[in-house]
């Protein structure tokens, strides 16, 4: 910030306190209450908007329950009319009209009263036959004419459901189907006992409910179906009532008050399927079906779709309870309050969905006008602060001008040292803060060039110690070697090479160390350095793991006694290529984590253990060789170092050695470079941006198949 609006706040704050403390309370004060208000009146009007609307669909449902159960104990009083007429003789004489003599008379059959209402014409004067196609023996049969004795059964149904009641009928094994009101109008093909109100009576034994389009008008119903037994308990045939679905759904009604956004469904819950939880499924609704679909389309419920999945839980509980409930449900891309009415001793209800718009439209009216109030308060209290600091800002900036000058030559100071300009220097006058900010200045710029000479120095001290890492594995016949180190610092301690045997006569064998230098950064590294070098040198004459590593500790002691440092060390040796049956694995431990060895045809891990002090501990310290048969193809050996399984996430959790075997098993069948590159990224995400307090090594050798 520059000085000029330093002065320019300061006097700022001196004049305007007041006016500052006055325009802020009356700001705070009159947005909390406005947002209060406004709040409260909004949620007052959605809490009374709900409750309504639950209300009616309590109501609806009880209604609609009602229904069902009249039309269940019409349908027991259809069955048993049906089952004693059956089992009687037929009559002597009387009128039997088929479906086709109302085709074939353009509508009705002279004699018949028409009935208004249904779509096609129809008459409540006598029921209707209809057989399949292909149907024999005599016409009229005993048993369209015994049904004929149903007429006033039949007919006392349809003056008591009223508009609950598109068809009753009563259909028989061999086909014929016994319809009321009597109509024509039957498509080809029609066999009642293909129908699935039909068989879906046969499989229950009992009222079955079912959801079609009516084979002769095309209006989807709602169809309540039942055996009807013999009294030797043989089946006499299934009669059914079929309910027009749009007078047992209350949108129309419930539109009136909530506008046309009202959808109303028959749901219940949905059983588990590939992919997908158990959720809830629509029976049916108004647009259940295409406006294409004919009277033979199976009618399959549908998974009722949210991106909520919360609260389609809630919903699919209330079902399971068999409780009523309210939720926010959002449906096709608008947000719904969703109200759900179970139906007594069944596992389906009513589910009605209102756009949340008009359930909150008062409410949102209501708030609206409260927050248009507030804002024109608010509008004026800062327009008058904002006039007031603006002529005090205006006063204020010609007195400061005048402090800013000696300002500039500092700042120009500034822009030459940002370029580069390391000699830059501000000139120094008087003894207030400006003189010793000029002085600090000169004396930081000096400071600033040191600082950049370090870190050039460690940005070449990271170069020298990369190159001292191995470029590429060795290629070694039947194995796939690859390693990888991840400093903390710019410079670390971590270690791993490769060496093949310098004598030529000393085949198919490769070594395998990996180091970890106590501490980290530039002495780390060195002390890394300093190791690696007496390691490479001590092979000189080809010696042992094992006496390699006590040659290269009692040099490194001469080094480190007085200092505390350390070195751990695990040196492999692939012995004949290091796989099995001819090949082995040597190796001697300097206080190194063990190598673990992993085979994917058994799932098991090994750790190649053994005793060793640290190199550079004791002078005389003698280490011990072990040997292990060599290496099956898919078996996977790797080495890491402690930063690995000591990294910490940002809860202070460890990695551990248990996760390092998980990303083992997982990724064996991958390369060995896949391996090392799995380890790392996974410790990486494991930490997730905590800070790292060690560098991670880690070297895997695959055998291969």
């Amino acid at each position: 910030m520059r000085i000029r609006t330093k002065l320019l706040l300061i006097l700022l704050a001196l004049v305007l306190p007041p006016l500052v403390a006055i325009s802020t309370y009356a700001l705070r004060e009159g947005r909390l209450f406005g947002e209060e208000l406004a709040g409260k009146a909004a949620e007052s009007f959605r809490h009374a908007a709900e409750q309504e609307l639950a209300l009616m669909v309590e109501l609806i449902g009880e209604d609609l329950n009602d229904n069902r159960q009249m039309l269940e104990l019409s349908l027991a009083f259809l069955v048993q009319e049906a089952g004693r007429v059956l089992a009687v003789p037929p009559p002597d004489g009387g009128a039997v009209f088929s479906s086709d003599a109302f085709d074939a008379a353009g509508g009705l059959p002279a004699g018949l009263t028409p009935l208004a209402g249904l779509g096609i014409p129809a008459t409540a004067d006598a029921p209707s036959f209809s057989r399949p196609a292909g149907a024999g023996g005599k016409w009229p049969s005993d048993d369209a004419r015994r049904l004929t004795r149903l007429l006033p059964t039949l007919d006392t149904l349809h003056a008591k459901l009223s508009e609950n009641m598109l068809w009753a009928y009563v259909a028989l094994p061999d086909g014929l189907l016994c319809t009321f009101p009597g109509h024509g109008r039957m498509p080809a093909g029609y066999d009642p006992r293909e129908r699935p109100w039909y068989l879906a009576a046969l499989h229950r034994g009992g009222p079955a409910w079912t959801i079609l389009l009516d084979a002769s008008t095309g209006r989807l119903t709602t169809t309540v179906a039942a055996p009807i037994p013999g009294p030797d308990g043989k089946l006499l045939g299934v009669a059914g009532i079929d309910a027009p679905l749009e007078t047992l759904l209350p949108e129309s009604d419930l539109s009136r008050r909530w506008g046309e956004g009202v959808r109303a469904f028959f749901v219940r819950r949905a059983a588990p399927s590939t992919g997908a939880e158990a959720g809830v499924e629509v029976l049916g609704s108004r647009d259940f079906l295409a406006a294409t679909s004919g009277w033979n389309t199976p009618v399959v419920p549908v998974r009722l779709a949210s991106p909520d999945t919360a609260a389609l839980a809630r919903l699919a509980a209330a079902i399971d309870a068999g409780r009523p409930g309210q939720m926010e449900l959002p449906l096709d891309g608008e947000r719904y309050f969703a109200v759900y009415k179970p139906f007594p001793g069944t596992p389906a209800g009513l589910l009605v969905t209102v756009p949340m718009q008009a359930v909150l439209h008062q409410a949102a009216s209501a708030e609206a006008a409260i927050r248009t109030r507030t804002r024109g308060m608010l509008t004026v209290v800062v327009t008058f602060a904002l006039l007031a600091v603006a002529g005090a800002a205006l006063l204020a900036y010609f007195g400061a001008r005048a402090v800013t000058r000696p300002v500039t030559s500092l700042c120009h100071a500034a822009e030459r040292l940002a370029q580069g300009d390391l000699v830059a220097r501000a000139p120094v006058a008087g003894r207030d803060e400006l003189a010793t900010l000029a002085a600090t200045f000169n004396d930081m710029a000096p400071k600033l060039a040191e600082r950049l000479r370090l870190k050039q120095d460690m940005l070449l001290a990271m170069e020298v110690q990369q190159n001292l890492l191995p470029k590429a594995p060795p290629a070694l016949p039947g194995c796939d070697i690859a390693g990888a180190t991840s400093f903390c610092d710019e410079t670390g301690g971590d270690y791993f090479d490769y060496q093949s045997p310098m004598a030529p006569h000393i085949g198919g064998v490769c070594d395998v160390s990996v180091g970890d230098a106590t501490g980290h950064g530039i002495a780390a590294a060195l002390f890394m350095a300093t190791g690696r070098a007496l390691l490479r040198a001590a092979r000189g004459g080809e010696p042992g793991p094992a006496a390699l590593l006590t040659l290269a500790s009692g040099l490194l002691w001469q080094d480190t006694m007085d200092s505390g440092r350390f070195l751990t060390l695990y040196y492999l040796r692939l012995v004949n290529g290091g796989l099995a049956p001819d090949g082995r694995l040597t190796w001697a431990r300097a206080g190194h984590d063990p190598a673990l060895l992993y085979d994917p045809a058994t799932d098991t891990f090994e750790e190649l253990l053994g005793p060793g002090l640290p190199l550079g501990v004791l002078p005389d310290y003698a280490y011990e060789e072990q040997t292990h048969p060599g290496l099956v193809p898919g078996q996977v050996l790797a080495i890491g170092t402690d930063g690995i399984w000591e990294a910490r996430n940002p809860a202070g959790e460890m990695y551990g050695k248990e996760r390092f075997r998980r990303v083992l098993r997982a990724t064996a069948l991958g390369t060995a470079e896949e391996i090392v590159a799995a380890i790392h990224q996974d410790v990486a995400g494991f930490q997730a941006g905590a800070p790292r307090d060690d560098d991670i090594t880690v070297v895997v050798v695959k055998a291969l198949a």
